[in-house]
């Protein structure tokens, strides 16, 4: 069932998951945290990794938070909570209270307001745009902030720092009650109850397609610097492979708006997994410092690609109320792939001094992934046929 949009809602939504986005440019936060606290980057380290966990787990539970609040007041009572939740970051005095504001609080509500945004995008009659630009704008939250964040801190705005989120957020809030409008015109899809679904063989093999798929990009955003040649990895080059990957995934998610409307969603995440391998391949090969930046923007592409449309793909499987929950699950998956993913390529990295096998690794789970979703895709063509 797919629903039409209403357009200052839709807008008030994706500018609250920008909002929520913020929660991307940590490290744009991590000085502030260090001097505040007094610890040093494994200890401030460790609230983001406990926001990450938290954010996974909001993406999966949110939905059972909503459940029996109508449509139109969701969307101001988790961009309150996530503001909330900010401000009660800023004023803590210790590191464990600001883990739990922070870490706990702040990655929870963030992860339910990127299911409400997305599972609205991708139920309404422009699922294809509108999923994609919502993905992407999550993303761009973290780019935004991350930078105003270092700016306020030089400034001497120290854990406040983060206020122009917390604005955001609360503006967001703010405006959707003044306005009272629910974000879509036929609420009634999101006044069902939103119940926990059962996990099933094919969101076992959709959980499996995301964290098979989103291991090397995360591995990418996360070791960009150092998969250059020590000769060649000077400040500028090193600053060029960050900032390109950053943009690949952008433009990435920005660009499965195309892909997964003109190819469909399975055969959108076929294309991003096979340029994924095949980039991955020749990165085993090369060590030419501006070839393996272009290399590590066609992953960074990929990645941004599969995650804009595993949404798209979860939504031609499951239908109606179903759809947050089960998105909620198959997100988990990702949540695997970043606690594993980069922690387990910096341990070959510390090992061997190369990226060589977990490259291997990220190849085989990638043609694993794509197995799968020719897989599923085989199957859907199959139904259709009947």
């Amino acid at each position: 069932m797919s629903v039409a949009v209403q357009r200052p809602g839709i807008i008030l939504t994706i500018l609250g998951c920008f909002g929520a986005g913020s929660l991307y440019g940590w490290s744009g936060y991590l000085s502030a945290v260090r001097t505040e606290f007094g610890v040093g980057n494994a200890a401030a380290s460790m609230v983001f990794s406990l926001a990450l966990a938290s954010f996974t787990t909001g993406v999966l539970l949110g939905p059972m938070l909503l459940a029996r609040i109508p449509g139109r007041f969701r969307l101001p009572l988790l961009a309150g909570l996530a503001s909330l939740s900010l401000g009660l970051s800023a004023i803590n005095t210790g590191l464990t209270g600001f883990a739990l504001a922070y870490g706990l609080s702040f990655g929870f509500f963030s992860g339910a307001l990127y299911n409400h945004t997305v599972s609205i995008a991708a139920t309404s009659s422009r699922a294809t745009l509108l999923v994609p630009v919502s993905v992407a704008v999550f993303g761009l939250g973290g780019a935004v902030f991350g930078p105003v964040q270092v700016s306020l801190t030089a400034a001497g705005w120290g854990l406040w720092s983060i206020a122009p989120a917390l604005g955001c957020l609360a503006a967001v809030a703010g405006a959707a009650v003044i306005l009272d409008r629910p974000a879509i015109s036929d609420v009634s899809l999101f006044a069902e109850p939103l119940a926990m679904t059962r996990p099933n063989r094919t969101i076992a093999a959709l959980w499996v397609i995301f964290a098979a798929g989103s291991g090397a990009g995360l591995i990418v955003l996360g070791f960009a610097a150092q998969f250059l040649p020590k000769a060649g990895a000077g400040f500028g080059l090193s600053g060029l492979a960050i900032f390109v990957a950053a943009i690949g995934n952008t433009l990435g998610r920005l660009s499965a708006t195309l892909t997964a409307g003109r190819f469909g969603p399975a055969n959108g995440i076929a294309g991003a997994l096979t340029l994924s391998m095949s980039t991955l391949v020749c990165l085993l090969f090369t060590t030419a410092p501006l070839v393996v930046v272009g290399l590590l923007f066609l992953v960074a592409l990929a990645y941004g690609q599969l995650a804009a449309t595993m949404p798209l793909l979860v939504k031609s499987l499951v239908t109606g109320p179903a759809f947050p929950s089960s998105f909620g699950w198959v997100f988990t998956g990702w949540g695997v792939a970043g606690l594993l993913g980069p922690w387990t390529a910096g341990w070959v990295l510390d090992a061997t001094g190369t990226f060589r096998l977990s490259l291997i690794i990220c190849i085989a789970l990638a043609a694993l992934g794509l197995w799968l979703v020719l897989r599923l895709a085989q199957k859907g063509t199959a139904q259709q046929k009947h």
